[in-house]
């Protein structure tokens, strides 16, 4: 869901802010298209790791799994509202609050598994 950031010539990401909320509209506008564009399985996978992301209690050991590190962003300040946001504009409503238990494992993966939250 990142093309519109990895598409981007090295101008366009000096002018991009993260925090900047035009920045991010365009962003999470973009995303939404690509999402859009997935299967009904890859859309459940990709929203049940922003569910288990917001409800893991810790965001920043899994926050490599949301924005990829290979585009030099500035660091998200609010990594909560930030994905509450996306979850927001990907689904039209706030994301729910989940239980995963003890022995959830969340695969960030390329290949036929994707991002997948296995129990």
């Amino acid at each position: 869901m990142y093309y519109y950031l990895l598409s981007m010539s090295d101008d366009d990401l000096d002018d991009f802010y993260i925090n900047d909320e035009s920045c991010r509209t365009k962003l999470f506008n973009a995303m939404k298209a690509d999402f859009d564009t997935y299967g009904p399985k890859s859309k459940q996978r990709v929203l049940e790791a922003i569910e288990f992301i917001l409800s893991s209690g810790d965001i920043n050991g899994y926050w490599r799994a949301v924005v990829p590190h290979a585009v030099p962003l500035d660091e998200v300040e609010d990594k909560p509202g930030y994905l509450r946001e996306l979850y927001k504009k990907l689904t039209g409503h706030e994301p729910p609050l989940r239980d995963f238990g003890p022995d959830v494992q969340l695969v960030d993966a390329i290949g036929p598994n994707g991002i997948d939250v296995r129990l």
